[in-house]
């Protein structure tokens, strides 16, 4: 175990095992080109298409409350390709309902937490915007980040712990993205899921000591852990 300000994260072994199956994609895609086969879940789900980023591009994404919200929605926005301010005519407007949770995966026998993971997951629908609107299609997604906690070293803890809610995010709104563009893409109706709820509390859970110089993650304390979206069945308008 790393005992410095360094944080080993899972995201590099995440970002290589997709980046592995997304190379494997693009060989098939090659292979099966001359039959006219097109893959429908290689590059970035044909987000590079014209059509396809044309509607990404006509889609909103509608505020999502604290912190770790304001940092997907960011997210979610520069994958899209509208830009902080969105798009002028939106024709689609995607809801995301994130949660986030800490657990102490790293105890010395004093108690004291050395390492740190999140589990951050989202809801999320896209709604075709009209009177009424509709939604056609939506998910959940969820993503794994972690970090070390150097002993005594406060800023860089409270800084390892900012730069994994920013990997948490950027890992959460590239998957919604790359379902979305799935669904611009076969232009089909896609069955509706149940919304997943927030996951219950992690076993064997060990609270962030006191002199750890973090902070709680938003809505750590509330019944069922992690942040509160705000979108249920009934916060879809």
């Amino acid at each position: 175990m790393f005992r410095g300000g360094w944080s080993i994260s899972s995201s590099e072994r995440i970002a290589g095992r997709r980046a592995l199956l997304r190379g494997g994609a693009g060989l098939l895609a090659l292979g099966a080109a001359g039959c006219g086969f097109r893959p429908l879940y290689g590059g970035n789900g044909g987000a590079e298409e014209p059509a396809v980023a044309r509607e990404l591009a006509a889609t909103r994404v509608a505020l999502i409350p604290e912190r770790f919200g304001q940092l997907l929605r960011r997210g979610l926005q520069q994958r899209l390709g509208t830009g902080v301010g969105g798009p002028q005519a939106a024709r689609w407007e995607l809801r995301v309902g994130p949660s986030i949770q800490a657990e102490g995966i790293g105890v010395l026998r004093d108690g004291a937490v050395t390492r740190v993971r999140f589990v951050g997951t989202a809801n999320w629908w896209l709604v075709r915007l009209g009177t009424p609107e509709e939604v056609v299609a939506n998910g959940f997604e969820r993503a794994i980040e972690a970090f070390n906690l150097p002993p005594n070293q406060f800023f860089a803890a409270d800084a390892s712990r900012d730069a994994a809610e920013r990997r948490l995010a950027e890992m959460l709104a590239e998957d919604v993205v790359l379902r979305v563009a799935i669904r611009f893409r076969t232009n089909a109706p896609t069955p509706l899921i149940p919304a997943v709820e927030t996951p219950a509390p992690l076993p064997n859970t060990t609270a962030l000591p006191p002199g750890s110089g973090l902070r709680e993650p938003p809505g750590a304390a509330a019944a069922g852990g992690g942040l509160s979206g705000g979108l249920g069945p009934a916060g879809l308008r």
